[in-house]
């Protein structure tokens, strides 16, 4: 089925502005001045659109003045796009959620973890004025292992590619400091993840890890768990989250059983190897859909508040395509073709 542009722009809006005016518009706290011309529902709409497109704030809005004039009558100048789409970064969270749980996240019986490089500036020579302090940094990542600057993206997974949650770190953090903040604000959001102190000594040489350079954030984009069953939820991760004392820590305090491939790294178990390593697919798919149709890599941020409203509409985004894939009846994955341009 082919989606024309007057059904998805409509069933967009209307589907985030049911969600937002049942559980944001009640919490928003109430501001002096003029009431606002474009509704937050219409600043959502415009920003989940413009991941699909990928461009700049300038250009996307000449986009929307020139063929979508007819759906926003009164359309926000650079400058107050920026600012609204930056106020309602907390609702592009709870979006993420929303669609999640719309779309089965209660119901999935695992779920994939993997760490995404998300680079936010080319790594020069010289000396140059950074723009984030310690909410980014110098790290490794991708499947070449590549050097970057800027942070690394956690996502956690369906089996069928609907993104239940994420936090973010410097590109320098190890994967375990990511996990932990992640399992941990699930089970309690005002928990506090492990330090470098709470770990017990490395077994190699008797040495202690080294905690994380810079905040891990965002609390409430962590996700809930599955349902609070007894029998806790089940993660699968690469080797990066490998650990004795890890795996026994998140299974003991936070109900979660994470198997990772040096669990079934035995020769005699070849075949639960090569299961662990197809139900990950699940992840890589999530992350090649990412890059190609809603540009994660270089996000164009400018300030960690910035950054947060990227990241958070890209995934929205992908949910929010997979959920109108289901709806229309087209293939989950069929993201680049769902847009109308």
């Amino acid at each position: 089925m082919v989606v024309d542009c007057d059904t998805f722009l409509v069933t967009v809006y209307t589907l985030i502005d049911d969600w937002y005016q049942q559980h944001c518009a009640p919490a928003k706290p109430v501001r002096r001045g003029r009431r606002p011309e474009v509704s937050d529902s219409e600043v959502l709409t415009l920003l989940l659109c413009q991941q699909w497109l990928g461009w700049s704030e300038r250009l996307f809005l000449a986009y929307v003045d020139r063929h979508w004039r007819g759906y926003f009558p009164r359309l926000l100048d650079q400058s107050s796009y920026n600012r609204r789409t930056r106020d309602l970064a907390g609702c592009s969270v709870q979006l993420i959620g929303h669609l999640a749980a719309t779309l089965g996240a209660t119901e999935a019986p695992y779920q994939v973890l993997d760490g995404v490089p998300v680079p936010l500036a080319r790594i020069t020579r010289g000396k140059r004025r950074r723009l984030f302090a310690d909410e980014a940094a110098i790290g490794r990542g991708g499947v070449d292992r590549r050097w970057y600057f800027g942070v690394k993206l956690l996502l956690a997974v369906q089996a069928d590619g609907v993104i239940t949650g994420f936090v973010v770190g410097p590109a320098s953090t190890e994967e375990r400091w990511l996990i932990e903040a992640l399992l941990c604000w699930r089970q309690d959001p005002t928990g506090q993840p492990w330090g470098a102190a709470d770990v017990p000594a490395s077994h190699r040489y008797g040495r202690r890890y080294v905690g994380p350079t810079g905040p891990i954030w965002p609390v409430d984009g962590a996700g809930t768990p599955r349902g609070g069953t007894a029998e806790g939820d089940v993660y699968l991760a690469d080797s990066g989250a490998a650990g004795a004392a890890w795996q026994q820590h998140w299974l003991s305090d936070y109900q979660a059983e994470v198997v990772t491939s040096r669990d079934v790294a035995a020769p005699e178990d070849a075949l639960p190897r090569c299961e662990h390593a197809s139900r990950r697919q699940a992840i890589e798919t999530v992350n090649q859909h990412l890059s190609d149709d809603f540009h994660l890599p270089v996000p164009r941020a400018r300030s960690l508040w910035g950054l947060l409203t990227r990241l958070a509409a890209k995934l929205a985004a992908l949910n929010l395509g997979i959920w109108l894939n289901r709806r229309f009846g087209r293939p989950d994955f069929a993201l680049a073709t769902l847009f109308p341009r």
